[in-house]
């Protein structure tokens, strides 16, 4: 029979350190590996990214913030006279520029909806002028352009019957309008009397609401109702969902549900501000902003480390945007599609304006087969965008578009003949991110470059002190008992178990 004594080898207070040291090690090298793996400076970044009162994301939307730069480059006629007389038969043009502007943006009716995990502000922008990043004051340069509000006109016309022609000839000679215009640039963009707009102002207002015509001015206005509303969930951050309350846009028929195509949705489309934490190469992005007209298309091109820490992903703006393909199928309004160009019209009054990459890069050269000065350039002219692939953040930013009048079988009109079936390059815009503030760069650096290091060295001490620990538990099991009366005890109990294997081992020899 089997003894059923048992002995405790371990004193009560050896015992408790036992279980103290083994769990608090146990611990620590949990802790340590946990930091490794999650790492807690990137989540604190994160934690600032939220947008609820106090973090670094909710001050910069509630607050004015210096926004993007965007340099007007104008494309001068320099043989006008030549060319209206027949004398030229290519139009011949020179880029003028920059003038350059800069951003200024701040929210209004700003709400963080987090029931609907939602937010929802309408964006009011201004711009000011930035000498130092400019050829001179746009107000002591002129420049000779198509007239963008007769070549429009004549072209939207030419589909009308010959009394509505006849119309317009009428007026054109009324009004001494021309095909081209010689202006200052500060009134090329913002705004210079045109008499055929005043015009069709006064007996059309329902068609076109203003007498001044501006390039900036247009694209500027804040006179028209803009609410955007954004995701906050995790996996569709910053995402914009609805404009004026509609998931697509009005212009392009999305109100019509048998014409509902991701051409006229807003699926996968972000300002450009900020996206989702944690991008993956795969995910499709779309760019949205109301100039557009439409969203953009954008391709991943690879990926960086930049000189202040974070691995960014980059992007390019892809030709898919200015070609038509099913996710532009539904942008082909009465101008039509054209390789290159993207329909305005809905959003520019029903004028046919077209916007392009800057010089049409991208698009076939036969749009531009009869204008010299056409240089498209991939450097200078198209689209690249660098975010920051843990974080989401948008941290460089360079495209073009450009506004083209595509003039149409003009023939009817005298003085616009001269530029029939010919796209009329007016002007370019390229936008640019500022560079990132000082000190973003050094937020950038703790959670990329100095956080890292912090991290592994914290995990390095958490791992040896636990492991520390788990060895000094391991040793109170093994230690030799001191010769006190715990130690006689412990003899005294182990004597049965002695006694008891060396009668079993006399049996087994008697046996054997």
């Amino acid at each position: 029979m089997k003894p059923t004594q048992k002995c405790n080898t371990l004193s009560k207070a050896n015992r408790k350190k036992l279980v103290t040291r083994a769990t608090l090690g146990v611990a620590l090298v949990v802790l340590a590996v946990t930091a490794l793996v999650i790492d807690p400076v990137v989540l604190i970044a994160k934690y600032q990214l939220r947008v609820t009162p106090g973090t670094e994301m909710y001050r910069m939307l509630t607050s004015e913030i210096a926004g993007a730069y965007v340099s007007a480059y104008l494309f001068n006629i320099s043989n006008a006279d030549a060319f209206l007389s027949g004398a030229d038969s290519r139009l011949r043009v020179n880029e003028v520029g920059p003038f350059t502007y800069q951003e200024k943006r701040y929210n209004t009716h700003f709400e963080v909806d987090s029931e609907g995990q939602v937010l929802r502000y309408r964006p009011f922008i201004n711009v000011t002028f930035v000498p130092e990043m400019s050829v001179a004051d746009p107000a002591d340069v002129n420049v000779t352009v198509g007239n963008t509000a007769l070549l429009a006109i004549a072209t939207a016309m030419s589909t009308h019957p010959f009394w509505s022609q006849l119309a317009l000839n009428l007026l054109t000679r009324r009004y001494n309008s021309s095909a081209v215009v010689t202006l200052s640039v500060h009134d090329l963009l913002w705004g210079h009397h045109e008499p055929l707009l005043a015009f069709g102002h006064t007996l059309m207002p329902g068609w076109i609401n203003f007498e001044r015509l501006g390039l900036l001015d247009r694209l500027y206005d804040n006179t028209r109702d803009y609410q955007l509303e954004l995701s906050l969930e995790d996996q569709t951050k910053f995402q914009v969902r609805r404009v004026n309350g509609r998931a697509g846009l009005t212009a392009w028929s999305y109100n019509d549900p048998n014409k509902r195509s991701r051409c006229n949705t807003f699926e996968d489309a972000y300002e450009g501000f900020s996206y989702p934490a944690g991008l993956t190469r795969e995910r499709p992005i779309r760019l949205y902003r109301n100039v557009f007209c439409r969203m953009l298309e954008v391709d991943f091109s690879g990926s960086k480390t930049l000189d202040y820490g974070p691995e960014v992903y980059i992007y390019k703006l892809s030709n898919r945007s200015f070609t038509k393909n099913p996710d532009t199928e539904c942008l082909c309004s009465a101008v039509g599609c054209k390789d290159g160009l993207s329909d305005l019209s809905p959003c520019f009054y029903s004028l046919p304006v077209m916007m392009s990459n800057a010089h049409f890069y991208g698009a076939p050269a036969s749009l531009y087969a009869r204008i010299d000065g056409i240089a498209p350039d991939e450097h200078k002219h198209g689209g690249v965008f660098a975010i920051d692939q843990k974080l989401g953040s948008a941290l460089q930013t360079s495209m073009t578009f450009q506004l083209n009048v595509p003039v149409a079988n003009v023939a009817y009109n005298k003085e616009a003949r001269p530029f029939a079936n010919i796209t009329v390059p007016i002007a370019y815009f390229k936008v640019t991110q500022p560079e990132v503030p000082e000190h973003v760069k050094t937020m950038f650096w703790l959670v990329y470059v100095v956080g890292p290091y912090a991290v592994y060295a914290l995990a390095a001490m958490l791992g040896a002190a636990g492991l520390g620990l788990l060895a000094a538990a391991a040793r109170l099991l093994s230690a030799p008992l001191p010769l006190t009366k715990q130690a006689i005890a412990h003899v005294h109990c182990e004597l049965p178990l002695i006694k008891h294997a060396h009668k079993q081992t006399i049996l087994s020899d008697r046996v054997r």
